[in-house]
């Protein structure tokens, strides 16, 4: 994915082409490069690039991991790392802050990170030095596998993204390096700083194991490198100085592991031999099963001797089953509804859930579901609308236990509290068709419907018709529009509209007792360089001039608007109290679809903008929500090829429509609070009841192979004596 952007290509060739012309300088004093050397390099050792390289792969698939159990989950650490810390980083940034600085750190934090680890693989394995090869492939290794649970359970932010006077620098540099980072690092993998870990641990490789010191000169390049890093991951606004601990602590781990296994890992996987024992176990089609019958044996006669390391055994062993089970049910936090096959639309609000379909008779059913009970009814099916007055798109309008399904002229009404349909009750709504319309509910309790009418007041400001439930005389606004109506609709008991000549005004009209307006003009803007990015990728201008809004929707004092700039939406959150405005989302991608409740947005969007030269992956909708509370955003779901549309925010719970494999769509529910199942729970109190009474029976055999160990050895020194 990354791999498309210009800066990433040239951070990659300038760490290669630097790599290599370090090696004049940091080679062994008597060895000699030749092109000879890198074909051999790859005959001798792909087995040892295989391990080092799939750190990228699991990488990947951790971040993707990671980025959907924080959206389940919000594990975030980082509010007790700041209460530790507090604002050191931010005195470090602030005391050298500098432009030319920024721009060096930046370039020598991402490049400068990619040839250490580049050169510190390859000058072992070119120069043939299998002993510390076989030491450092494992040891960077260990550093990233010690580092996943860590990034999975530990989320710790990046300083830039949690301390308000701190800026991300090295993020925000450019568009394109800002455009590379979002696509690459989920911002939430602070602890433990691979940054520091990974060259830490190289370090301490070559320092343990340079025994005739021929990498002296390129121990000491890396010691520098690991102190100038340190800075730099500090001044940029990425890291915390705990990250700088966590990663020197994951180090030394990785080499402790590395200098117990290392010996047993290359025994089975060198590539002299692993080819030559590939062979022999294929030579007779029964070696493979008798092999794995003698492990099994061997494994088990291991288990039965119940000591210490049998013990520590059955601890992992048991403590990595529990925390994949939780894994899994904290990534898997959505579900499909049930009932409802190819759901046209969707729609609902407070505990309310509601979807059409059509048949291919072209017969419509209507699906609702109670989230508190997740109770489904069938509340109508086989309905048909005539086509007489034309053909309409069937609409379905909803507002707390009120669902109204429209076609053009025709409207059906259902009362959840009730259960009873009445067909045609609103006689006032059957008159002029309205080319969009919503209904809402006041503090009362009264329904209240909004329509835009169409034909002919279509240019006039009376198109915008507002009708109480209850006998639908117009309700008279006092502050009503003062030209054509483009766009209108209600929600949260407040009227909203806007008018054809005011572009990004939204006026606001409160139902409630005490009747209030308010006019908002939208700003969405940011900065020019950005804009010209998005220009850059979709070959659009972004145009403030001819802005306009495309959708609102409202929650108490929050308001949510889309507004199309021609190349791109773009999303506005504004607090109706007090002004503030800022926007959702990454302004410089995609957006549709708003939906507001409970102190949660949702909106689908577009990870990967790129309109001269689409992929798949560009043109996927996903679903991401907002906690306002914590202004955080969150990826509701891992990534994939697959289109999540229309998402609703209701009470205790997010939904949206989600493409099948085989052409269909499906309803999806995700639960906001809940994170683990039954299942999951019993699991993990297994696992705390069982734990300390297998830590007790460690210890106690710990204890008495140490006193053994001590008889030993003092019978052992009176026969010497």
């Amino acid at each position: 994915m990354a791999g498309g952007t210009g800066v990433y290509i040239t951070w990659v060739t300038g760490s290669i082409i630097l790599s290599i012309s370090l090696m004049y300088v940091f080679k062994p004093p008597w060895a000699k490069i030749t092109l000879n050397g890198f074909q051999d390099m790859f005959r001798r050792y792909w087995a040892h690039m295989i391990l080092t390289f799939s750190i990228y792969i699991w990488k990947d698939i951790f971040d993707q991991i990671d980025r959907t159990l924080m959206a389940n989950t919000r594990l975030d650490m980082t509010p007790f790392v700041y209460a530790i810390e507090g604002d050191l980083v931010l005195w470090v940034q602030q005391t050298f802050l500098n432009d030319w600085l920024t721009f060096t750190m930046t370039h020598f934090y991402v490049a400068g990170y990619m040839t250490v680890v580049f050169s510190s693989f390859i000058y072992c394995i070119y120069f043939d030095d299998r002993h510390m090869a076989d030491r450092v492939s494992l040891s960077m290794f260990y550093v990233y596998a010690l580092a996943v649970p860590f990034y999975l359970f530990f989320n710790v932010r990046v300083t830039g993204d949690h301390i308000p006077e701190m800026q991300a620098l090295a993020y925000h540099l450019t568009p394109e390096i800002q455009t590379w980072f979002t696509r690459i690092d989920p911002f939430t993998n602070g602890m433990p700083s691979l940054h520091i870990g990974l060259p830490t641990a190289i370090w301490l490789t070559y320092s343990r194991y340079d025994d005739d010191g021929r990498w002296k000169r390129f121990r000491i390049f890396l010691l520098c490198y690991i102190i100038l890093t340190a800075f730099a991951i500090l001044y940029l606004g990425i890291h915390w100085i705990v990250d700088i601990i966590g990663g020197i602590i994951i180090a030394f781990v990785a080499v402790k592991l590395c200098s117990k296994t290392q010996g047993w890992v290359w025994r089975w996987f060198d590539e002299r031999v692993f080819v030559l024992r590939f062979a022999w176990l294929l030579a007779d089609w029964r070696r493979p099963f008798s092999e794995a019958k003698e492990l099994a044996r061997s494994a088990a006669a291991w288990m039965g001797r119940a000591g210490s390391r049998q013990t520590f055994a059955v601890m992992i062993v048991a403590s990595l089953m529990t925390g994949v089970v939780l894994l899994y049910d904290a990534t898997h936090q959505d579900f499909p509804a049930q009932g409802v096959t190819w759901p046209d639309q969707a729609s609902g609000a407070e505990g309310w859930l509601f979807a059409i379909e059509e048949n291919e008779q072209g017969e419509w059913s209507i699906i609702a579901w109670e989230m508190a009970t997740q109770k489904m009814t069938l509340v109508a099916k086989n309905l048909t609308f005539s086509d007489q007055w034309g053909e309409f798109d069937v609409e379905m309008l909803v507002s707390g236990s009120l669902v109204v399904i429209r076609h053009g002229y025709e409207f059906e009404f259902y009362d959840m509290e009730s259960e009873r349909p009445s067909l045609w009750e609103r006689s006032w709504l059957s008159g002029p068709l309205y080319v969009s319309a919503a209904i809402t509910h006041t503090d009362s309790g009264e329904y209240v419907f909004v329509g835009k009418e169409s034909e002919s007041h279509l240019n006039t400001s009376e198109s915008l018709h507002v009708l109480p439930w209850s006998d639908g005389v117009p309700h008279e606004l006092q502050n009503g529009p003062e030209g054509p109506v483009e766009l209108a609709g209600a929600s949260s008991g407040v009227i909203w509209w806007v008018e054809a000549d005011d572009g990004t005004v939204v006026h606001l009209e409160d139902l409630g007792e005490i009747q209030t307006s308010q006019i908002i003009e939208v700003n969405a803007s940011i900065s020019e360089i950005q804009d010209l990015e998005v220009e850059r990728l979709t070959g659009t201008i972004v145009d403030y001039e001819n802005a306009t809004i495309k959708a609102v929707t409202i929650d108490e004092n929050m308001m949510v608007v889309q507004i199309n700039m021609s190349a791109v939406d773009r999303l506005v959150l504004i607090n109706l109290n007090t002004g503030e405005q800022h926007l959702l989302g990454d302004a410089m991608f995609p957006v549709a679809s708003p939906s507001i409740a409970h102190g949660y947005v949702a909106w689908q969007h577009q990870q990967f903008l790129d309109s001269i030269n689409p992929t798949e992956d560009s043109l996927d909708w996903d679903v991401r929500y907002h906690v306002i509370a914590d202004n955080q955003s969150y990826q509701l779901h891992s990534e994939d090829s697959l289109n999540q549309t229309s998402p609703l925010v209701l009470k205790d719970h997010i939904a949206w429509l989600q493409e099948t494999g085989d052409g269909g769509s499906e309803l999806r529910i995700f639960t906001i609070e809940e994170v683990f199942e039954p299942y999951s729970s019993n699991v993990l109190q297994a696992w705390v009841i069982w734990m300390p009474l297998l830590l007790l029976l460690w210890a106690g055999q710990r204890s008495r192979e140490a006193g053994r160990k001590k008889d030993a050895d003092s019978e052992d020194t009176d026969e010497e004596e």
